[in-house]
């Protein structure tokens, strides 16, 4: 299943976007890949984040804030139908029923995504690390837990997106009543790598600071606490994918 955004002034539709991307932001500035040119529209207003099988909508701070069904939100998970207010503009987020054609003549990345999370962690964790880097020079990563079930165990960190918490859909599993089912994410682009809070009452740390909602830059031998568990990040090579 796929799914966009459609943008409306008043009763107008303006366009329309596909969600293809890992993130997509919307704002003011051109830059945006959703560019809103209205003043009650932040320079960098919101994004959108594909975080597993989950679609979520980050308020970025923004002056006039971002409203959900008439709700203000800073971090929501998109459903079918769910109404955007950014400014004076509208976003409409629609999911879409792939045909059997554009499922053939397409990657099968979106459709598999949803397949998998219930199906094997094998296929799960095979689905994770599909996701190609988008420059020719990427870094490469790694956590080894160092505390709680999985200590010793170590992760490369190889996808553009690894998640951690207790969620079956989580590459890395945390136990504890307050973590989230996606409670954080681990970003890894050609600057370096980031972790974001996602969801749930309890947020990681990084060397004993509680991370939040914007992005915090993972530098070698950082210690990440989350739930039961500790684990440390470290750097291993340059990578050329």
């Amino acid at each position: 299943m796929s799914s966009k955004l459609i943008l409306r002034f008043k009763d107008s539709i303006i366009s329309e976007y596909p969600l293809v991307a890992e993130e997509t932001s919307i704002g003011r500035k051109p830059e945006n890949a959703i560019h809103i040119d209205n003043l009650a529209v932040s320079g960098h207003h919101a994004r959108v984040l594909k975080i597993g099988s989950k679609v979520i909508l980050e308020d970025l701070g923004s002056t006039n804030g971002t409203l959900v069904d008439n709700k203000q939100i800073t971090k929501h998970i998109l459903k079918h139908g769910d109404s955007i207010l950014i400014g004076k503009h509208t976003l409409t987020y629609v999911q879409v029923e792939d045909s059997p054609v554009a499922v053939q003549s397409e990657p099968e990345e979106d459709d598999d995504m949803d397949k998998t999370m219930i199906i094997t962690p094998q296929a799960k964790d095979a689905l994770l690390n599909n996701s190609k880097p988008t420059a020719a020079t990427m870094p490469l990563a790694a956590v080894q837990i160092i505390t709680g079930p999985q200590a010793g165990k170590s992760f490369d960190l190889t996808s553009s997106l690894t998640s951690l918490g207790k969620g079956e859909s989580c590459r890395i599993k945390a136990k504890g009543f307050t973590v989230g089912k996606q409670s954080a994410v681990i970003t890894r682009r050609p600057t370096g790598y980031h972790i974001t809070h996602l969801e749930g009452l309890a947020k990681a740390k990084v060397n004993g600071v509680s991370i939040t909602a914007q992005p915090t830059t993972l530098e070698d031998s950082a210690i990440i606490e989350l739930g039961d568990m500790k684990m440390e990040f470290f750097l291993k090579k340059t990578s050329t994918l």
